[in-house]
């Protein structure tokens, strides 16, 4: 970490590495933003045509009426809970083998709620109706209490994944090879961080409460999603059992996309040093000790 601001802090083999993809930009880099760009204008006139035709253009009937929305908002509300298990509970058992995969578990938790949590307003087929919800919402509504639930997991989850990378801002503050309105916008984002003792322990302290705090608000995001199903009183849906279900297939679904994430960047960035067998293999029995060390 740079010890005073204005200077360029040393950087070691490993951290050069992994700050290569911020450095050096390759022609594959541009194709895949090509195949993106080209899937979001897709998605865009899919959109059009759905505010144009309704939603019968999804498939969905006056029987039907959970269709690829909304499964697509519980499949990413699911995911989201592989920074809550990975990064705050392991950091709650003090695992020391978590470090080289939080970062990834909170990056996946933020980018899941920021394509699920939209998913309820596509799903309205006209998303002025979203208004109606702070209009004429009712208290006893499990919507009203899904959206601030999951309003709020948004809001902590990105103080739980913007608070860490304060250190490491600054350090991309200090870096000569990137442009300068890069610097000057990761500067900012350091709210003054120059790596002072008292600022390292505030950091510290602001990790271990907003841990603790998301635990508990994971666990009610995905109970209160379940409660829009079983209200429905459908046969094999009203039933109390759904709590506690949701919330497991969550952990389950969480880990997969940390599992599946961890493979796929250990294969194009090459970091076999950085996530060894002893990551996969403690994800997949849930180890939770803190002796473990990469």
């Amino acid at each position: 970490m740079p010890d005073m601001p204005g200077h360029e802090a040393t950087m070691s083999d490993r951290e050069a590495n992994l700050l290569r993809s911020l450095t050096e930009t390759t022609w594959k880099f541009y194709v895949w933003v090509g195949v993106l760009f080209t899937v979001a204008l897709w998605g865009l006139y899919a959109y059009v045509t759905q505010l144009r035709n309704g939603l019968i253009v999804t498939g969905l009937r006056d029987q039907i009426f959970w269709g690829l929305y909304i499964t697509n908002f519980v499949f990413f509300i699911g995911i989201s809970h592989a920074g809550t298990l990975i990064s705050a509970i392991l950091r709650v058992c003090n695992a020391q083998w978590r470090r080289p995969i939080t970062r990834l578990a909170e990056g996946i938790t933020v980018f899941a709620l920021c394509i699920g949590a939209p998913m309820v307003v596509v799903d309205l087929g006209r998303p002025d109706r979203m208004l109606n919800l702070f209009r004429y919402g009712r208290i006893q509504s499990p919507i009203l209490w899904d959206v601030i639930c999951v309003s709020t997991y948004l809001t902590g989850c990105i103080l739980y994944f913007y608070i860490p990378m304060i250190p490491d801002l600054a350090l991309l503050a200090t870096r000569s090879e990137l442009p300068n309105w890069r610097r000057r916008f990761y500067k900012l984002l350091t709210l003054g961080w120059v790596g002072s003792p008292a600022q390292w322990h505030l950091l510290e302290k602001s990790i271990s409460v907003m841990a603790i705090f998301i635990i508990p608000l994971a666990i009610s995001v995905h109970t209160v999603v379940s409660w829009i199903f079983v209200m429905t009183l459908r046969p094999g849906w009203n039933t109390s059992i759904f709590g506690p279900y949701f919330v497991t297939g969550a952990i389950y679904s969480g880990i997969g996309a940390v599992i599946l994430s961890m493979y796929c960047l250990r294969r194009v960035f090459r970091l076999g040093d950085y996530l060894g067998e002893l990551h996969f293999r403690n994800l997949g029995f849930g180890g939770c000790s803190g002796s473990a060390t990469t």
